[in-house]
């Protein structure tokens, strides 16, 4: 275990015996008392087992706690950072942080080392969002061939993101009673804190759900639209299953993305909020993308260059 430097320690409880069991109890705790929804504890803990890894695939908390100390753990921290991007380094250290504060909480660290893990900060507006080029999209619509059931549902999923430019856990979500097949109709949950999107079902996107569901879909008791294509079939997961699909799709392809632009669902919500920028009021893309904080929205104002020119004002003296 950590030892303090000074003082008397305190008492330390035993961890669980095995890390599944370790786990099991950190999610049960982020959802009870950090009230976090299940796919976000799924999430950390997808982030956590590679932190796990890093001491031995067979390690045991005790052992995992007996030999985290602040140099080992600032060594992990400096090697992920090495080989991942900020996304990634975000929701590690974050996930860090949590566990780590939990640990103390239980007695399983005599001392708090959540200060020695940093925040990954990004100004809010710091950046433009990149997005998937139009012709990415195109090349996947139209190459994803649609006689397996992996390419129906594949195909589906690509169509609802470039159509609708709804968030990866939106799709994961959605239901079959999500879908007014008589009212032309298509229903997104809410997500993130924001609001629900009802929108008009197209018929590109009705029928590629369609042909899945009537052709690729497993029969089940689940009523999640997306589901796996190996038994036993259930939903997508977690938003890495959706992204691995995503890049699945482009490999198989040959499409190639430029640098920095997201590979999963991210990436055609940039693109869709691009195409709409100049084509909508500000309120209606707000609605569109199903934010309920509208400045959530004003970082894709700076993606239209030629409105930002015309609403500059003149400098004072300078040519005409």
């Amino acid at each position: 275990m950590v030892s303090l430097a000074s003082g008397s320690s305190p008492v330390l409880m035993d961890p669980p015996c095995s890390l599944p069991e370790l786990c099991e109890q950190y999610r049960r705790h982020a959802m009870r008392v950090r009230s976090v929804c299940k796919d976000t504890a799924h999430e950390e803990l997808l982030y956590l087992n590679r932190f796990f890894l890093d001491f031995g695939p067979s390690e045991t908390p005790a052992a995992l706690f007996s030999s985290l100390s602040p140099p080992r753990l600032s060594a992990f921290l400096i090697k992920y950072a090495d080989t991942h991007g900020i996304g990634s380094r975000r929701w590690m250290q974050h996930s860090l942080r949590s566990f780590l504060h939990f640990a103390h909480e239980r007695s399983y660290l005599d001392r708090d080392l959540t200060a020695l893990v940093p925040s990954v900060r990004r100004p809010r507006m710091g950046r433009v969002p990149r997005c998937l080029p139009d012709e990415c999209i195109a090349a996947l619509q139209a190459g994803i061939e649609r006689n397996t059931a992996r390419g129906l549902r594949d195909s589906a999923i690509v169509s609802l993101l470039s159509t609708y430019g709804v968030r990866g856990v939106q799709i994961r979500r959605l239901r079959l009673d999500h879908l007014d097949w008589p009212g032309s109709r298509i229903h997104f949950p809410a997500a993130k804190g924001g609001r629900c999107i009802n929108q008009h079902l197209t018929p590109d996107v009705g029928n590629r759900l369609a042909d899945y569901i009537a052709r690729g879909r497993p029969d089940c008791c689940h009523p999640e639209v997306f589901l796996t294509l190996a038994e036993p079939f259930r939903p997508l997961p977690c938003a890495s299953h959706l992204s691995a699909i995503l890049r699945r799709c482009m490999k198989r392809l040959g499409v190639r993305t430029p640098d920095g632009v997201s590979r999963g669902s991210h990436g055609f919500r940039h693109a869709f909020a691009t195409r709409m920028i100049t084509r909508t009021s500000f309120k209606t893309l707000v609605d569109l993308l199903g934010h309920r904080d509208p400045n959530s929205t004003l970082v894709y104002g700076k993606i239209s260059v030629g409105d930002l020119k015309s609403a500059a004002l003149p400098w004072p003296g300078g040519g005409q």
